[in-house]
Order: C-alpha cells, then sequence, then structure tokens
C-alpha cells in the first residue's frame, strides 16, 4: 500500500485547492462562509509550522556555531 500520512505539502496543496476552486465558482454562496473559515484555520496552522521550522533551524545554526 502507498503511504498514508498527511504532510505538510499535501496540506499547502489542500490549501491550494480551495483557493482555486473559490476562484473558479466552485462553491455556493451558502457555502463561502465555512469554506472560508476551513482556509483561514489551514493557512494559519501552515504559517504556524513554517515558522516553528524556522525558529527549529535558527536554533539549530546557533548551536553548531554556524
Amino acid at each position: 500500500m502507498e503511504n498514508k500520512e498527511i504532510t505538510v505539502a499535501d496540506l499547502n496543496l489542500l490549501k491550494n485547492i480551495i483557493d482555486l476552486a473559490s476562484t473558479r465558482g466552485a462553491f455556493r454562496a451558502s457555502e463561502l462562509k465555512e469554506v472560508g473559515e476551513v482556509y483561514d484555520k489551514l493557512a494559519a496552522f501552515l504559517e504556524a509550522v513554517v515558522a516553528q521550522a524556522k525558529a527549529q533551524e535558527e536554533t539549530e545554526a546557533s548551536n553548531t556555531g554556524e
């Protein structure tokens, strides 16, 4: 079987799919609030993951003296 894990890259792709689908009018007006809320939560999560990874890289770099 294939890998069944969801990666950060998968979540970023999902965010892009939501953006593309909304641009193309795939959602009804009554659904836009929920779609927007999920999109915002996903975007905030991805930003936090990127910030955490950057902070970890900086910590590791300062520990190794680079």
